[in-house]
C-alpha cells in the first residue's frame, strides 16, 4: 500500500499535504541546503560512470562551487553519442526505463530514468494532482479510486511515464486503463475517455490544453462529441446527459462539459496552457493547473493551489539560470561561456534560461533546457510562499514549441520545409503568434517570383507536416490552420537591411533572425514592405 493511500485511510490528510506539498513552506536557505545535499549525493552516484568521466576530466567535483567551475553548460548534442543508442554501460546504474521526445529536426532524444528518479517523479506528479484540486492550503480532496481521465501520449513519452509513475503512489481509476492506452491512437484515447466518463464521471482530467478547449468548443457549438455507443445508453450516462441538458437550458446556452461533469482538478499540459486557461475554466468550470517540466527531468516547478506563478521543486533537479545578458554575449561570440546564477540570485522582471542537473543517478549535468522564464516576484504574498515565483516565457531564440503538441521546430526543419516546396525564395522569418486565442506559426517570406499566397501556404504546410508528424497532428486536432503566411514583395529584406544599417546596426545584426523574430523586427519588415510594394 502506498504512503498516500495509507494516510488517506487513516484520515491523516494533513500529513499527505506535508509529505507532497510541504516544500511550499520552505525558505531560500532551506531550499539551497536541499539542492546542495542532493547535488553532492548525485556526484557520488555518477562520479565513476562513463558519461561523468567524460565531463569531469578525471576528477569528480566535491562541492557545488567545484561542480559549477568544472563542468560547462551542456546541450543534448553533448550526450547524444552516449544516449542515442541507449548505451547503459556508460550510466551510473541500469535505468528502469527510457523516455523520449523529439529534438532538433525531429531527431529523437532518449533520457534514462533510474528507479529512484522514477519514484521521485511520481511523487511530484501526485503533488501536482493534489494542488490541481486544492482550493486552499492543506485542502486534500482526493479519494481512493477517483476517476482520472486522460488523453495524453503514452510511454515512452514523458506524459505516459508520468501516469505510470503516479499510479504507484495513489489508487486512481485510470480512463482508459493504463494497460490498454498504449494500443490506442490519440483520437481513440479521447473517444474512449469521454465515452467511459459518461458513466464513471470525472474527478481529475489530465489533458493537453488544446484538447480541453477543442472539446469545449464542440459542446458550445452543439456538435456531437462522441458517437452513439453502449456507454451512452447506460442508465448512469442517460441520467448525466439529462442533468447536463437541464443545467444548460436553465443557463440559457448550449450544453458545456461543466454541465455533465463536476471535475476536482485539471492538470493541463502544453507550454501554451496559460493562453487557454480562461477558456478552459469557462467550458469545464475549473481553472487548469500547470507544472513546468520536460522529458529530461519530468516536473521541475509547479503552480500552487492559487494556480498562478510557478515554484521550483527543491528535490527535482539542481537548478541554475543563465541571465539574458549572458545569452546575448554568447550569441555574439560563440566561444563565450555564459555565467549562471542560483535561485537566490535571480531578480524580478528579468528573464533567464533554465539549466538543470539531474539527481538520483540520471546523467544530465548543467543541461540547457532552452526554456526562457521570467521571475515575477521573490515571494507570493497570496499563498505565503517564500520562494521566487516565475512564469514561462518561451523557447530560446532558435526553437519553437507550438502548444506543447508539436515537438520542437528548429531553423533547420523550417528551412528544409521551405526548400522542399521548390519555390525559389530570397529570405524568410518565422515565429509563434497567438491569433484569436490560438498559437500559430507565422511565416514572413519573400520569394524570387510572385506566387499565389494560398499556394505558398499549402506547400509549406504540407512540407512541415511530412517533416514533423506532431505538427500534422496539431492541425488535425484544432481543425484549423496552424500556419499563417505573409507574402513580402521583392526588395523587402534588402530595404530592411538598409534601414538597419542606417540606424547603426553591426553587420551581424542587419537581417532579422529566422526564428522567433521580435515584435520590433516584424514591425520594421511590414513598414518597409509598404514602401517597396
Amino acid at each position: 500500500m502506498s504512503a498516500a493511500v495509507e494516510l488517506l485511510r487513516k484520515g491523516r490528510k494533513d500529513e499527505i499535504w506535508t509529505k507532497y506539498c510541504g516544500f511550499l513552506d520552505l525558505g531560500m536557505e532551506e531550499f539551497l541546503e536541499i539542492q546542495g545535499r542532493l547535488l553532492r549525493e548525485q556526484l557520488n552516484l555518477i562520479g565513476s560512470s562513463g558519461i561523468a568521466r567524460h565531463f569531469f576530466n578525471g576528477e569528480t567535483p566535491l562541492t557545488v562551487n567545484e561542480f559549477r567551475d568544472a563542468v560547462p553548460v551542456t546541450s543534448y548534442e553533448d550526450y547524444e553519442p552516449f544516449l542515442a543508442e541507449q548505451n547503459e554501460e556508460l550510466l551510473s546504474e541500469k535505468p528502469l526505463l527510457w523516455a523520449r521526445t523529439s529534438g532538433r529536426s525531429g531527431r529523437l532524444k532518449w533520457i534514462p530514468y533510474t528507479k529512484q528518479a522514477y519514484v521521485r517523479f511520481g511523487e511530484r506528479v501526485l503533488a501536482g494532482v493534489i494542488l490541481a484540486s486544492a482550493r486552499w492550503k492543506g485542502d486534500v480532496r482526493l479519494k481512493e479510486n477517483d476517476v482520472l481521465v486522460y488523453n495524453t501520449p503514452p510511454r515512452p513519452f514523458i506524459s505516459g511515464v508520468a501516469l505510470r509513475a503516479v499510479s504507484e503512489h495513489f489508487a486512481f481509476q485510470f480512463v482508459p486503463p493504463l494497460d490498454e492506452t498504449e494500443q490506442l491512437t490519440f483520437q481513440e484515447r479521447i473517444e474512449v475517455g469521454f465515452s467511459t466518463a459518461l458513466v464513471s464521471g470525472i474527478d481529475v482530467f489530465g489533458s493537453l490544453a488544446v484538447v480541453l478547449v477543442k472539446m469545449g468548443e464542440r459542446f458550445a457549438q452543439g456538435a456531437q462529441t462522441t458517437q452513439i455507443s453502449a456507454q451512452m445508453l447506460h442508465p448512469k450516462a442517460m441520467a448525466r446527459l439529462i442533468r447536463g441538458l437541464v443545467r444548460s437550458k436553465l443557463a440559457g446556452r448550449s450544453m458545456l462539459p461543466k454541465d455533465l461533469w463536476t471535475v476536482k482538478g485539471i492538470p493541463s499540459g502544453g507550454m501554451d496552457a496559460s493562453i487557454y486557461k480562461e477558456k478552459i475554466a469557462h467550458y469545464w468550470g475549473v481553472m487548469p493547473y500547470e507544472q513546468y517540466g520536460s522529458t529530461e527531468e519530468g516536473a521541475v516547478a509547479t503552480q500552487a493551489w492559487n494556480k498562478k506563478g510557478y515554484t521550483f521543486f527543491p528535490d527535482a533537479a539542481f537548478v541554475e539560470f543563465i541571465p539574458e545578458d549572458e545569452r546575448i554575449k554568447q550569441r555574439r561570440r560563440a566561444t563565450y561561456v555564459p555565467k549562471t546564477v542560483l535561485l537566490s540570485e535571480v531578480e524580478v522582471n528579468k528573464r533567464y534560461e533554465v539549466v538543470i542537473t539531474n539527481f538520483y543517478g540520471k546523467p544530465l549535468m548543467r543541461y540547457r533546457m532552452h526554456d526562457i522564464v521570467e521571475f515575477t516576484a521573490l515571494e507570493d504574498e497570496e499563498t505565503g510562499i517564500r520562494l521566487p515565483q516565475m512564469k514561462f516565457v518561451g523557447r530560446s531564440n532558435d526553437l519553437i514549441d507550438l502548444a506543447g503538441f508539436t515537438g520542437l521546430i528548429d531553423e533547420k526543419m523550417v528551412w528544409q520545409a521551405i526548400i522542399n516546396t521548390e519555390l525559389p525564395f530570397v529570405e524568410w522569418s518565422i515565429r509563434k503568434e497567438v491569433v484569436d486565442g490560438k498559437p500559430i506559426l507565422h511565416l514572413y517570406i519573400e520569394l524570387v517570383d510572385a506566387v499565389d499566397k494560398e499556394k505558398v501556404w499549402y506547400r509549406v504546410h504540407e512540407s512541415l507536416g511530412k517533416l514533423n508528424p506532431f505538427y500534422a497532428d496539431y492541425a488535425t486536432m484544432i481543425e484549423d490552420r496552424p500556419l499563417e503566411v505573409t507574402m513580402l514583395p521583392a526588395g523587402t529584406f534588402q530595404a530592411y537591411m538598409q534601414e538597419k544599417q542606417a540606424a547603426g546596426a553591426d553587420l551581424a545584426h542587419l537581417k532579422p533572425p529566422h526564428m522567433n523574430t521580435r515584435d520590433e523586427d516584424i514591425e520594421l519588415l511590414l513598414r518597409v514592405r509598404e514602401r517597396v510594394a
